[in-house]
């Protein structure tokens, strides 16, 4: 009776372990949390809506989801799309140019009078001599590019989590390393009239090494030295030696690749922040080069409204001079408003100026410059390699992008993670084994005798009973991995948005900067007309005069803009493409962002540059053009 009893409860046991698959854990999870949901759905809401989180059943990881070391794709090498202009000076003889050969007569030509020959010299000292000023910094892009990638706190922040990434990695390398260990204990015991009043003084040392096995378990050998000195008559003196080495291993639950995922999870973190660091440096440089840009098409909107100033003070002072000599139809009311667009324009100068010195704080705040020190951004001209607009870029994308390789990476991770959760749902099956060697009671502990050899073996089942946690993680793990691939999906489609606008950006950029080249053109010679037609006598008002200006200099602003913005779209456009290379084999972009280069880690730390220290290969900012 008592052989049927046993052979039911093991029938019972059996028949409950193989009804505990992942399948039938996800089903009563579902059940029990579809349940919870409409109770507290009816009561909050007075109605059920429909809630629901449908999963596949996850095919089983492959080895592409065990790689340590995913591969990250790699931009193929492509001329730099941002380098200084090259200025080639040519040889000959010094000195001016030879016009007119000795022996041969040069034309008359007309005197200086002294108005003329002093004007240069009033026009440049308009403003007065310059003063005495403290020393200014002068950043051309790569000076502001190499000084924000050694002073932005924000590349500083990145750069820790890079650090903080590997940290981990060496930590999980680490517990599967051997590991040495030593301990020291000191004991005292002691009694009463039980126990004839013993006391004594024990001394204990162990040391020994582990090591985690690579497919579950561990691995332990310790040596154990005990050392017990007598306080009273009634214990004697001694000392126990012991050499141990023992293990436990899995062979079920936490068997397997499931015990590396800890190790394999950290390395792939490194990998996916060492791309999203990658992704950041490109961003960074945009994003400064941008500035940059918008920076010098301030300094030229203060520079056209300086100019419009000087155009409005001619003119007032021209329509005065004709109303003061009688011409008929020309008014008081067009002195006046020559006088008004010279307050204008005056005004214009101050706002623009303002605007100039605030986008200048926010860009010493990018670069990680100190607010209160004196900068100078200075033009440089620069060759601009535009892209390929005919290429499949959509495609380059999907190619190069490493957000998308990492959103891909992620969905194996996710199938991992659907495999540990599976197997924490297995009963625990451990083998453990253990053997010791010491001394004899009545010898010292240095005198290991084999007679005193022990050994044991067992299995340890541990049923599972209870596995709500597991079930949970289980169903979280499925959820995520549907997650992971919504994730890639929607990077997939955000990524051939952003090309496609980005294309739509570069061509109408590029359209722009055309059109504003002729629109300058057109008011320029709409300004010249204006003017002949009010010295002439043709026109009896100034207007004319002033709208032209105004929509010439409206004109040079948009102009400015288009070209900055030109710009700028081309480096946009290479970076959602993917294909912006700034390593420091690129060109000069690429070695403005490497910290390492002695030259460029000396001028950003200076900050300061003088003309004469630059390289040969490299312009000097005074003799550069705007851009």
């Amino acid at each position: 009776m008592n052989r049927v009893c046993q052979s039911i409860v093991l029938f019972l046991a059996l028949a409950g372990l193989a009804s505990c698959t992942p399948e039938a854990y996800r089903k009563s999870a579902d059940l029990q949390v579809q349940k919870l949901l409409k109770d507290r759905q009816k009561r909050t809401l007075d109605y059920a809506p429909q809630v629901e989180a449908p999963v596949q059943t996850p095919s089983r990881p492959t080895r592409k989801s065990y790689e340590k070391l995913p591969a990250s794709p790699v931009p193929p090498a492509m001329p730099p799309v941002l380098e200084p202009s090259r200025f080639e000076l040519g040889y000959g003889r010094l000195g001016p140019e030879e016009l007119y050969p000795p022996g041969s007569e040069s034309p008359q030509r007309q005197p200086l009078s002294v108005e003329e020959a002093r004007k240069p010299g009033l026009d440049r000292l308009r403003l007065g001599p310059p003063a005495e000023l403290a020393p200014v910094q002068t950043f051309d892009l790569f000076d502001a590019i190499a000084y924000a990638v050694q002073h932005s706190r924000e590349y500083q922040s990145r750069m820790e989590d890079l650090y903080l990434a590997a940290l981990s990695v060496t930590l999980e390398r680490h517990l599967f390393s051997p590991r040495p260990f030593a301990r020291t204990g000191v004991e005292y015991t002691g009694g009463q009239l039980d126990v004839d009043y013993r006391s004594a003084l024990t001394i204990t040392n162990s040391a020994g090494i582990r090591q985690q096995l690579p497919y579950g378990g561990e691995i332990v050998a310790e040596g154990l030295v005990d050392f017990v000195r007598a306080l009273n008559e009634n214990v004697s003196d001694g000392e126990s030696a012991q050499l141990a080495l023992s293990g436990t291993i899995p062979l079920l639950r936490g068997a397997g690749m499931v015990n590396l995922e800890p190790l394999i999870n950290s390395e792939r973190q490194l990998v996916y922040e060492v791309r999203r660091f990658e992704d950041f440096r490109r961003d960074f440089v945009v994003r400064i080069a941008s500035e940059y840009f918008r920076l010098l098409t301030q300094q030229q909107a203060i520079a056209n409204r300086r100019f419009t100033y000087i155009v409005a003070y001619q003119l007032t002072e021209q329509t005065y001079a004709i109303y003061a000599a009688g011409r008929p139809g020309v008014n008081f009311l067009s002195v006046q408003r020559a006088q008004n667009q010279l307050y204008e324009a005056e005004n214009a100068i101050i706002n623009a100026e303002n605007n100039y010195q605030a986008a200048l704080d926010d860009f010493k705040l990018l670069i990680g410059m100190p607010v209160d020190e004196p900068l100078e951004v200075v033009g440089m001209e620069l060759d601009i390699n535009p892209p390929d607009l005919e290429a499949d870029a959509t495609q380059m994308a999907l190619k190069y992008r490493l957000d998308l390789k990492t959103a891909s990476d992620q969905i194996e991770d996710a199938r991992r993670a659907v495999e540990v959760a599976k197997n924490g749902l297995l009963p625990e099956l451990e083998l453990r084994a253990r053997g010791s060697i010491g001394n004899r009671e009545d010898s010292a502990a240095s005198h290991i005798d084999s007679r005193t050899m022990e050994y044991s073996a067992g299995l340890t089942l541990d049923l599972p009973v209870d596995r709500l946690a597991e079930r949970n993680a289980y169903r979280r793990a499925l959820i995520s991995l549907e997650r992971a691939t919504r994730n890639w999906k929607q990077t997939r489609d955000s990524i051939i948005a952003q090309v496609r606008d980005s294309l739509r950006a570069i061509r109408s950029a590029r359209d722009t900067l055309e059109i504003q080249r002729r629109t300058i053109e057109l008011n320029r010679r709409r300004l010249d007309y204006a003017n002949e037609l009010l010295v002439l006598g043709r026109a009896t008002d100034s207007q004319q005069v002033v709208d032209a200006q105004n929509a010439l200099l409206q004109a040079q602003d948009r102009y400015e803009q288009a070209r900055a913005n030109y710009q700028i779209r081309i480096l946009v456009f290479l970076r959602d493409t993917g294909m912006l290379r700034i390593n420091p084999q690129a060109g000069s972009l690429g070695l403005a962002m490497d910290r390492g280069h002695p030259d460029r880690r000396q001028r950003a730390s200076s900050g300061s540059q003088d003309p004469a220290d630059r390289s040969a290969d490299e312009p000097d900012s005074q003799e550069s053009s705007v851009r």
